[in-house]
């Protein structure tokens, strides 16, 4: 497609073709669509060309599907769901983690630690004297989210972290093993 399309104009495009749901039997004058974005015809035709395309896809190959946004680990991707599955509460975005099981024993001991023995103050992962801070600073590598920097030079564990830390010492405390932890709109995987 055309560089000089915007993101702008295509949100215009697309404004103008939502109107067909009141104008079905109406004509939509290209002409004056192309004069309204300040389109070369090329560029319409390459427009046209990719709102051909999308009706397309979600006529045939997504048609009982409804495309997603999914975070996971820190990054986004689109996925598909079945029509079926999906309820108004799940279309929000559920944010996925996946750690596995050392990873999640160090999270428990560093929340423990954070909370019963530093009482609230941060870690220091700028120099590693201990073996702790090596090992919280590399979880801050795997996993940002758990963890958030305030300035001063220590990072603290975030409320996800703690909230998470807390339910880990709470089934570590019953002998209950994990696979799947839900908190707020997080669900953390264990694999």
């Amino acid at each position: 497609m055309a560089q000089s399309v915007k993101i702008k104009q295509l949100h215009q495009i697309i404004s103008a073709l939502e109107r067909f749901q009141t104008r079905k039997s109406s004509l939509f004058r290209l002409d004056k669509l192309a004069y309204y974005l300040n389109l070369s015809e090329r560029d319409l035709e390459e427009v046209l060309e990719l709102v051909f395309r999308f009706q397309n896809l979600f006529k045939s190959v997504i048609s009982d599907f409804i495309l997603c946004k999914k975070w996971r680990n820190d990054k986004y991707y689109l996925i598909l769901k079945r029509k079926s599955d999906v309820t108004c509460q799940n279309l929000s975005d559920v944010k996925e983690v996946e750690i596995n099981q050392t990873q999640v024993n160090l999270l428990s001991d560093v929340i423990y630690y954070f909370q019963h023995v530093k009482i609230g103050k941060g870690f220091n992962i700028n120099t590693n004297k201990t073996e702790l801070s090596k090992k919280v600073k590399q979880l801050n590598r795997s996993h940002p989210y758990f963890f958030e920097h305030r300035g001063n030079g220590l990072i603290y564990p975030s409320k996800l972290a703690v909230e998470a830390g807390k339910l880990i010492q709470s089934y570590n405390r019953s002998k209950k093993t994990i696979s799947k932890l839900q908190i707020e709109d997080f669900i953390i995987q264990i694999v």
